[in-house]
């Protein structure tokens, strides 16, 4: 079981009372302009359950909860790559359209990158996103991943049945970029208190 907490959220495992929450998102998802970029998602209330209980059935998968009030507003994924043994994650995410723009996807990211780099022994995290995904590529760029490869790329097709081709980004970020950026994080920390001593 993972349980992560930051200032304003709580990241757990997923639980079968996340089931009309996920179903909601995943639609509103699925209608967004961002879908197309995407895999195709499934939408019925019986396929939205075997999610559900997929993602609840391993560490896999973290939904995203307010810490006031509990509300589910979305979910952060860390999976590791086939080769058995590897050092190397993906990172995913969806959040709730309301909950967009308020910095709630970059507290909750850094904080399962935080667990991938700390608790996984992750060496390297890599995430996919559109180059037309301008919130994606801020969102991975604010958390210190590097454009590591652009390409055309196609995960559904039009209703003529021709690929919805799109300019594809891959980011990456080592273990090393992260430590850096930590420990410049808390230098900075130590300079303002040093800064604001009275004494």
């Amino acid at each position: 079981m993972i349980s992560l907490e930051t200032e304003r959220l709580v990241l757990r495992n997923f639980q079968s009372s996340d089931l009309e929450s996920l179903h909601t998102m995943i639609l509103q998802y699925e209608a967004s302009g961002m879908a197309a970029y995407d895999q195709q998602w499934p939408t019925s209330p019986e396929d939205i359950k075997g999610v559900v209980n997929w993602f609840a059935s391993g560490d896999q998968y973290h939904a995203v909860c307010l810490k006031e009030g509990s509300r589910f507003i979305g979910f952060v994924a860390i999976n590791p790559e086939t080769d058995e043994g590897s050092r190397v994650y993906n990172l995913g995410y969806i959040f709730q359209v309301n909950y967009q723009g308020k910095g709630y996807a970059s507290e909750a990211c850094r904080a399962v990158l935080q667990h991938a780099f700390h608790s996984l022994k992750a060496e390297r995290v890599i995430a996919g996103t559109a180059a037309l995904n301008l919130p994606s590529c801020k969102l991975l760029e604010k958390l210190g991943f590097q454009k590591t490869e652009e390409g055309t790329s196609s995960f559904r097709n039009s209703k003529d049945g021709k690929p919805l081709e799109f300019l594809g980004r891959t980011y990456t970020l080592t273990r090393a970029a992260w430590e850096m950026m930590g420990e410049v994080e808390r230098q900075s920390s130590n300079e303002f208190r040093g800064g604001c001593d009275t004494k």
